[in-house]
């Protein structure tokens, strides 16, 4: 069986919206959304909220691309985790290096052969319990193959 590759970290929301990068990963990966849709969920989060949102191609394919939208109370930058899972790296990994270098600001460029997003867009671990202070939310996942909510 092919290895798959893990590449993520964080970047401000709007860098997703105004990015031509993306628009080329979802094409390379046979994957459809519309960007308004991602940052339109975001925005309706509010602070101390967000879900994880999976996009595939195919419902049975191992590859996809992720987004964890929960908006922490100490970020003033609007960030998400933006991460792709995929058999064939190297042009991926150069759109989301290409993204990564252009945005600001950004985390660490993690790219590996681990499991980190699998397990983020495993559906077993949710609802996911996320505390801050005496606030509480249970965080969502949601998976759309190609457009449609599944």
């Amino acid at each position: 069986m092919k290895k798959m590759t893990e590449i993520h970290y964080l970047l401000p929301i709007d860098c997703i919206y105004l990015s031509d990068e993306i628009s080329e990963i979802k094409n390379l990966m046979g994957i459809q959304f519309d960007d308004d849709f991602l940052v339109s969920k975001y925005d309706s989060y509010g602070i101390g909220r967000g879900d994880v949102i999976v996009f595939k191609g195919e419902r049975e394919s191992p590859e996809f691309m992720l987004f964890d939208l929960y908006h922490s109370f100490t970020d003033q930058h609007f960030m998400v985790l933006f991460g792709v899972r995929c058999f064939e790296p190297c042009n991926i990994k150069k759109l989301m290096l290409g993204l990564h270098n252009k945005s600001e600001p950004t985390s660490k460029f993690i790219m590996s052969e681990g499991n980190d997003l699998s397990s983020m867009a495993d559906f077993t671990n949710y609802p996911k319990i996320i505390k801050y202070g005496d606030q509480v939310y249970n965080q969502r996942i949601e998976l759309y193959v190609n457009k449609s909510n599944k």
